[in-house]
């Protein structure tokens, strides 16, 4: 059954269709068929049921158009489906440990295996003694595709986008961590015990650098998310590197064999592909030695310039996360502590190898 999610509701404003969504103070409007399927979900409709009112309404085909409208809007919060996990026993369950929690990713079809298990593969882990701290569930039922966190509702996904989306759910539970201080938006790599962290604005090549980077010298701990702790440590989530459209070649040169063939679509609508890594990563925190923020200019030789702390605080802090949605005190002196204890820099860059001969210099040999 799929119904709108609670504090979502639909009304009339001068005879537009238009859905209401309390919790984040939206309003979405609607053309006269998508504000129908928006009515019945109010009531709570099944997928064939609504399949069917909607082609006698002469809107065909239903089904792909159905699936869509409802993968879009569960992703804004605004659809759930209230169906439970099939009874059956899961015909994979994955069990993964990732920035200090364990997750049991349990799949009961053959498709969602294929494009999701292989992004968690290299994080699988032994059965946990105690109880595990998230259970999944993925599913389909009438061409749906599925989602749950716990006893929770499921959420509506497509399958091109299930792993992205399934991704994002491990990282926010992560966050959700109290162990943790703050999530910084960084890729991260280490040498000689200590973390190099990589920042910027999107656009500026963190990922790209990060993956550069693994044939210099450096162990990996992740492309984009790094969790920094109490005393300071930061410790990466070390989900395989995200490769976007247009440096899938470059990567598949450098790296060949291992760019996963299939493609993800984000719900930003980017295509992604997945690096496999060659081994098992460390997930240990680790303190920070070196903090670059990166700026890719084209034409412009590899450069390091010293920054002040302070701006670069300002910039972690600027595209930061917790589990509270704000930063206490005791996550401002850690941060502190750990950008005041590590040489910062800003890294300003065209050529991928010149850069990372720079900063295999300026971190030390291995």
């Amino acid at each position: 059954m799929l119904r709108l999610t609670p504090g979502t509701s639909m009304t009339f404003i001068d005879d537009q269709p238009v859905i209401v969504s309390r919790c984040r103070h939206a309003l979405f409007e609607l053309n006269q068929i998508a504000g129908y399927i928006g009515c019945r979900l109010e009531d709570g409709v099944s997928l064939p049921q609504l399949a069917q009112e909607v082609v006698e309404r002469g809107f065909t085909p239903a089904s792909a158009m159905l699936q869509t409208v409802l993968a879009d809007w569960s992703q804004s919060g605004l659809v759930h489906a209230t169906d439970r996990p099939p009874a059956s026993d899961p015909i994979l369950i994955q069990s993964v440990t990732l920035g200090g929690r364990s997750f049991s990713l349990r799949y009961h079809d053959q498709a969602l295996v294929d494009h999701v298990a292989p992004l968690f593969a290299h994080l699988q882990a032994e059965w946990p003694d105690g109880p595990v701290d998230n259970v999944y569930h993925l599913w389909s039922t009438h061409s749906l595709c599925l989602f749950s966190r716990d006893p929770g509702h499921a959420s509506v996904l497509q399958l091109n986008q299930a792993g992205t989306i399934v991704k994002a759910r491990v990282i926010q539970d992560v966050i959700q961590d109290a162990r943790w201080s703050l999530a910084l938006h960084a890729g991260c790599v280490s040498r000689n015990g200590r973390m190099l962290l990589l920042t910027g604005h999107p656009g500026a090549g963190k990922t790209t650098l990060t993956s550069w980077l693994l044939k210099s010298d450096f162990a990996y701990h992740g492309d984009d998310i790094a969790m920094l702790d109490r005393d300071g440590r930061v410790q990466g989530l070390p989900f395989m590197p995200t490769v976007k459209s247009g440096a899938w070649p470059m990567m598949a040169s450098r790296y060949p064999g291992r760019l996963q063939p299939r493609i993800h679509w984000r719900p930003d609508g980017r295509r992604v592909r997945y690096l496999g890594l060659p081994s098992p990563v460390d997930q240990g925190p680790l303190p920070v030695g070196w903090i670059v923020k990166l700026r890719r200019r084209k034409g412009a030789r590899a450069q390091l310039t010293p920054q002040q702390p302070m701006a670069i605080i300002r910039h972690l802090l600027s595209e930061a996360a917790s589990a509270s949605g704000e930063v206490d005190r005791p996550a401002l002196d850690a941060l502190i502590g750990a950008v005041s204890g590590a040489r910062s820099c800003e890294l300003h860059y065209d050529d991928l190898d010149e850069a990372a001969a720079l900063l295999g210099a300026f971190c030390g040999p291995a």
